[in-house]
């Protein structure tokens, strides 16, 4: 029998089960009302912004990652030296996005 769960699947599971132990631990909820009023205010702008920023730093990654790999020569040496460049270009680029992009968030997403 083939499952469609993925490993991300249970960790947000553990997670949510986590929350709600460490809430009961201090001030008794049933699990029901532990979910509802996590999920009472939430609407879908709530989860525009951060998956925009995921998908900004994926396309930066990617873009880096792919430039990097295309312009790499001399064997496997090469290929190392472009892994170790991509991979230290794309968390620069990714925190310099990150910067900017939380200062467009707060104007436009106040």
């Amino acid at each position: 029998m083939h499952s469609d769960a993925s490993p991300a699947d249970a960790a947000d599971c553990s997670g949510v089960a986590a929350g709600w132990i460490a809430d009961t631990l201090v001030d008794p909820i049933s699990f029901h009302r532990f979910l509802h009023s996590g999920l009472h205010g939430t609407t879908f702008s709530d989860f525009l912004v951060p998956t925009f920023r995921t998908t900004v730093f994926g396309l930066i990654i990617g873009v880096i990652a792919c430039f990097q790999g295309m312009s790499s020569s001399g064997g496997t040496e090469g290929v190392g030296r472009s892994a170790t460049s991509s991979v230290v270009l794309s968390s620069l680029f990714v925190i310099l996005a990150d910067v900017i992009l939380v200062k467009l968030i707060l104007v436009f997403f106040p």
